[in-house]
Parts: structure tokens; sequence; C-alpha cells
């Protein structure tokens, strides 16, 4: 009687042991573990990409925080060293932040505080600036430009030695005259960006010159000469800066020596590479961008000084006299520019303008000289190209359209940049 509950006790506890273990156990079906297989979700290809678009977008943005970080520390630290000691109680990081954040915001866009990269990305569109008047160097900028020139006129002369008695019949000597003239420029262009927003520049052009005449008898003549031109310095200060409705606007002055050859110190078989006047041009300029593309226009006068020069003259009276001194005052000359520069990418940029130049008549010893009064104007085309970081070409097209003009102008200029002082 003993024995046997306890056989039954012993035995229940087996028993469920046994359920338990069954219980727990993986099933040892092999088609149940290929069903579980194949009932696990695969992942959408959509899903893939949207995540790893993600993860690229919050890269960019980690980016361009440390890039604010940056630059505000940058800030905080200048404005810390340029701020004079004060008594008062310093104010919570917070509300400063808040208080100089467009401050802050102003001073990023000003070319002073562009990085290498920021300024990189904008040199095509600066250079195209540059050359054309509309952009000063930041200070402690040096620029040289090496640019050659080539221009190329032509002209024809019809005189007529008579009387004319009917307005077709002419009683008398008719002569015609055919000029050709092609004239090469190299010159050497050095800029330097000063404090107080002021560009100091200085120029010396040396060149080739030579002109053909051909008469009516088709007998060439040819004259040509190699030295060196006029040279001229300037200097510019910007007034304005972009902001809202106003453009930059900058103020230059310029002055322009004798140092060349000119027409009226001629011996035979050369040309003039200079004017033989002094002069001294004063210009405004506007420019106002509209990303990518920045418009700009120019005004400019100009003051040739008079001089006396030795001319040639034909006195009946006296045949022995052939020259003279006479006393030349030169027209002054009133010009504009209009235009535009195009950003196509961050290397490289297109230009477009027009100008135009109206000079009055020059007078010898106080009365007008007949043909004097000259009117200019060109059609221009370039572009340049960033190569390499503070190298570039810049290559210029123009054609004129008025008589006065040459025919055909191009110049290629390589100019390359250097930092001589930080300017900051």
């Amino acid at each position: 009687m003993f024995y046997r509950p306890m056989f039954l006790g012993v035995m229940l506890v087996i028993g469920t042991l046994c359920s338990n273990a069954q219980t727990g156990a993986a099933p040892a079906n092999p088609a149940v573990r290929r069903n579980a297989v194949v009932q696990t979700p695969r992942e959408d290809p959509v899903d893939v990409k949207i995540q790893q678009a993600l993860r690229e977008r919050d890269a960019i943005i980690r980016n361009l925080l440390e890039r604010v970080q940056e630059l505000e520390n940058r800030l905080n630290v200048a404005s810390v060293e340029a701020a004079p000691p004060s008594s008062a109680a310093p104010s919570t990081p917070s509300s400063s932040s808040s208080t100089t954040s467009e401050s802050r915001l102003a001073a990023v866009v000003n070319n002073s505080t562009y990085d290498a990269a920021e300024r990189h990305a904008s040199e095509a569109l600066d250079q195209a600036l540059l050359v054309r008047g509309s952009l000063l160097l930041p200070n402690g900028k040096l620029e040289v430009d090496n640019t050659a020139a080539y221009f190329s006129m032509s002209s024809d002369h019809l005189t007529v030695d008579g009387f004319a008695l009917l307005p077709v019949l002419v009683v008398g000597d008719i002569t015609s005259q055919r000029l050709r003239r092609d004239i090469l420029i190299h010159s050497f262009t050095a800029r330097l960006g000063l404090p107080k927003r002021l560009q100091m520049d200085f120029t010396l052009p040396y060149g080739y010159v030579l002109n053909r005449t051909v008469d009516a008898n088709n007998n060439q003549t040819t004259a040509s000469q190699f030295g060196l031109g006029d040279i001229q310095a300037g200097l510019s200060d910007q007034l304005t800066v972009e902001h809202g409705s106003v453009p930059d606007l900058l103020a230059s002055i310029h002055f322009k020596s004798t140092t060349g050859t000119n027409s009226y110190d001629l011996q035979s078989a050369e040309t003039s590479l200079g004017t033989g006047f002094n002069s001294l041009q004063g210009s405004i300029t506007a420019a106002k961008s509209s990303d990518p593309v920045v418009f700009f226009g120019n005004v400019s006068y100009t003051k040739s000084l008079p001089a006396h020069h030795t001319i040639p003259v034909s006195n009946p009276t006296e045949s022995g006299q052939t020259t003279t001194v006479g006393f030349l005052r030169p027209g002054d000359a009133f010009g504009f520019q209009l235009g535009s520069v195009l950003a196509l990418n961050t290397e490289t940029s297109m230009t477009m303008g027009w100008d135009q130049r109206f000079t009055r008549q020059t007078k010898l010893n106080g009365v007008a000289l007949p043909a004097s009064y000259l009117v200019e104007g060109s059609l221009r085309i370039g572009t340049s190209y960033t190569y390499a970081p503070g190298r570039m070409v810049d290559i210029s097209f123009g054609v004129g359209l008025t008589p006065d003009t040459p025919n055909l102008q191009f110049s290629v200029g390589f100019p390359f940049r250097r930092t001589l002082w930080s300017s900051y």
C-alpha cells in the first residue's frame, strides 16, 4: 500500500517533464524550417535607396553646420579682439548670438571674410569684373595681368584737288588712298588691394605698329615702330557696397603720361605708339548682381592737357618753311560702357558689353581742325576661365561698328594673384 502512491507520484513527475521538453523543442521536420525561412519578409529596394539618400542628406547638413560653427568661432574671436574693454556684465551666450546674427551674416557675405574655397569658387566672375573696372581686389591682394592685344584698322581716303561744275562733274585731280594699320600691344598691369576699400593700379604697355598705305597707282608705303607706349597709373575707391536695391559704386581716377613715341616727333619710316598729350580720366562704375548674372555700367570723362608740338605746314609764300610750332588742344572725351557678366560655373564666366566714346574737335592755335570729331563704338564679348587656384585666362573679342573704331579687337590675358598680407 505504501509503494503504490509513491510509484504514481514518480510517474506523474516524469510525464510532466517530458511534455515540457516536447513543447520547448524546435520542430525536427525540415519542411517546417523551410516554410519559416520563406515567410521572412524581404527588404524593399526603394526603402534602401531612401535610407541611403537620408544618410547623405544628414552628412551634408552636418558639414554645413560645421562650416557655420567655424565661421561663428572666427567672427567671435575677431569681435573679442576688436571690442574695447567694458565694465558691464557679459551677456548670456543665447542673447549674444541672437543680437549679432544679422551682423555676422553681413560679414560672411563681405569679400574680406571669404575663405579660400569660397574665393576660388568666384574667381572667374571676379576676374571679368576686375578687368572691366567693376570690382576691387581685397585688401592685401596683388594681381599681375600679362595681356597681349591685337587691333586692326583700315580707312579709305578720297582727295579732290579742283572744283565741281555739276554734282556729277569734277574738274581737277582726284586722289585715293587706302590705309591699313596693325597694332600689337603687350602690356603688364599690376593691381594692389589697399585698406579702406582702395585699389591702386599701374600699366606698362609696349608693342609694335605697322602702317601700310596704298595710293591710286598701287604704290605701297610701309612704316613701322616698336617701343614703349604711354604709361598710366590710377587709384580706385569703393563708395558703396551692394545692399538691397543699392548697387556697388566705384570711383576711379587715372593719369596717362607721354612716354610713347607720338606722331609729332616721328622720323621717316616710323609710326606713333603714344598720343603726345598727358590726360586725366575720371569714371564712376555701378554693379548690381542678380545671381548668376552681374550687370555693370560705367561713365567716364577724359581731359587731355594741351601741349606745343612741331607740325608740318605748306605755305606757298614761304617755300623754305616746312614746319612750325603749334599749340594743340585735344578735344575732351565722354564715354560710357554697359554690359553683363554671366557665371556659367565656378570656373568659367561669360561677358558681353557695349563701349561708346565721343571725342570733341581738336584745336590748333585756337582754330578747330576739320574731321577731328570722333565717335567710337564697339561690341565686346569675352570669357574668363580659372585653370588653377589663383591663375586664370581672360579672352576678349571686339568688333568696331563706327568708322573711327578699330575693325577688329582681340586680347588674351593671363593674370595671377598673390596674397601680400592678411586682411584680418
